[in-house]
């Protein structure tokens, strides 16, 4: 990886205020920490920024991935990767969360790389007593992220539109990595707008970046038929308490933001 750059209360994109130049100027200082690679004081102004009560617009969450994108490139055992993706994703949920299209399209990539790098990680973890209560409590955090994600995008974009789909795609990669966990409901809300926007496409004459819609809707359902095979095959299983689970192909941050364009 390399370091290039539930119901929540909503807080509209305002002009930059005294206190908001000062949280930029202030995680600006934090990027510069990992230029000299200084990620222990990167971290503290992110945490001391994160204390604060000052909501982040989209040029501060993407100094805030850089920092967290870099410190996962210097985290060596499991367990912290697993630590630093948790506080990566508590920063960007944290209250209070402007509500802004670009702000929603820029963290949902995020946090899609979060979720799949915890997931990546807890598939080679030594099987303990608690390793399905651990998949079942992140895939509750994954829902959560990703309803509240959707309830925005349900609202900003049109249910064909890329960065819409975008949120849809992020999901159902999650669904298919956690198939020994995730639940019917999810699964069947990201079939029924997937099918809504491939109705749209399919009797709509012009539509605007269609075939690029067309490419995310086909990536969303292989990802939820793969998502069904598996947890049919579990549930065919009348032995034995080992879960199988999916493994997840290695990617970094800037492979998962190629997902917009990429996404097929």
């Amino acid at each position: 990886m390399q370091c290039d750059q539930p119901s929540i209360p909503l807080t509209p994109e305002q002009p930059a205020s005294d206190s908001g130049l000062l949280m930029s100027e202030l995680l600006k200082d934090a990027f510069q920490a990992t230029v000299s690679r200084d990620y222990e004081k990167a971290v503290s102004i992110i945490r001391n920024a994160v204390s604060t009560e000052e909501a982040f617009g989209v040029e501060d969450l993407e100094l805030i991935d850089h920092v967290y994108a870099c410190i996962l490139n210097t985290s060596h055992y499991d367990e912290s990767v697993i630590e630093v993706c948790w506080e990566w994703i508590e920063a960007l949920e944290r209250i209070p969360r402007v509500k802004d299209p670009r702000v929603i399209s820029s963290s949902q990539l995020s946090i899609y790389y979060a979720y799949h790098t915890i997931c990546r990680v807890q598939e080679r973890l030594p099987r303990r007593g608690n390793h399905l209560q651990m998949r079942k409590d992140t895939w509750k955090r994954v829902k959560s992220s990703f309803q509240y994600l959707w309830s925005n995008a349900s609202q900003f974009w049109k249910p064909y539109e890329l960065d819409r789909l975008d949120i849809l795609c992020s999901w159902s990669y999650l669904t298919l990595q956690y198939s020994d966990v995730c639940d019917d409901d999810t699964v069947q809300l990201i079939e029924t707008a997937k099918d809504h926007a491939q109705h749209i496409l399919t009797t709509t004459i012009v539509v605007e970046n269609a075939h690029q819609a067309g490419q995310r809707i086909s990536t969303i359902e292989r990802n939820l038929r793969d998502t069904k095979a598996i947890t049919d095959k579990m549930s065919r299983r009348v032995s034995g308490t080992e879960v199988p689970t999916v493994q997840t192909e290695d990617c970094d941050i800037l492979t998962v933001k190629k997902l917009k364009t990429e996404c097929v």
